[in-house]
């Protein structure tokens, strides 16, 4: 019941706040009132071009937690698909499986995506791309191992014994057994890929301008951090609120799927 309240409170103010700002644009412009303070038009005040923090954050959330959202989604399904065949479906395909995802231990997962996204060139695709391409492996993984460990229960070679076949007991036994561990690694990815995301556009490789993104935001803001803190403070602030959100989140999952 508590953790009703809090997610409804949680969604009520962010639509207030939503609806406070719905009528800013974050791409308008106004170089005779940048940096200002808060005030009732600007409840965040504005950044160097006289844009409005406050809408710019909100949007900035949304690209930020949907592209990390769109990339979990994506590594997620690629990892449970390859991991159930590879160690169920498919045991041929194992000794591939394994020697390619063994094979990417070797490069840190930072450095690498950083390698891809500038050789792709920055945009919102290569970034999407580059993410996706370090984090699929470390699903695939997982999966193939809860899979293994699945497939010597009881009710599984039981279901082998009256004859039916191994894609029917991959969906029917196995993945309903290993889902709620993907989904507790999912949750706790989501605020690891944010702040991959927000490092990338801090560096000029991911969301690029005009759009806004809390790494990009904390980019800009960093050249009057002595004359307004604010600017820096407020996106970070964001980064490290949904990270903290998304281990909760984690945390929630584990007990209720007690895994």
């Amino acid at each position: 019941m508590k953790q009703r309240r809090f997610i409804i409170s949680g969604l009520a103010i962010f639509v207030v706040m939503y609806a406070l700002t719905s009528m800013v644009d974050p791409f308008a412009t106004n170089v005779t009132n940048r940096l200002a303070s808060p005030s009732l038009h600007h409840l965040l005040g504005t950044d160097h071009l006289g844009r409005d923090v406050l809408s710019r954050l909100l949007l900035a959330g949304g690209i930020t937690v949907g592209l990390s959202t769109v990339i979990i989604l994506i590594t997620a399904t690629v990892g449970i698909i390859l991991g159930t065949i590879s160690g169920f479906v498919y045991r041929k395909l194992e000794r591939i499986v394994t020697k390619v995802t063994d094979a990417t231990i070797i490069f840190p997962d930072t450095v690498l995506a950083i390698v891809l996204a500038g050789v792709l060139g920055p945009s919102i695709q290569s970034l999407v791309l580059a993410i996706s391409l370090i984090k699929w492996t470390s699903y695939t993984r997982l999966v193939h191992t809860l899979v293994l460990q699945e497939s010597t229960k009881g009710h599984v070679l039981a279901a082998r014994v009256n004859g039916l076949s191994k894609p029917k007991i991959a969906l029917r036994h196995v993945l309903p057994a290993v889902c709620p561990h993907i989904l507790v690694v999912m949750s706790l990815d989501l605020g690891k890929v944010i702040l991959l995301i927000s490092a990338f556009s801090f560096i000029g490789l991911g969301v690029q301008l005009p759009l806004p993104e809390w790494g990009g935001m904390i980019s800009e803001g960093r050249h009057y951090l002595a004359t307004n803190p604010a600017l820096v403070f407020w996106p970070a602030f964001c980064i490290v609120l949904t990270i903290i959100g998304s281990t909760r989140l984690s945390t929630k999952l584990t007990r209720h799927f007690q895994v």
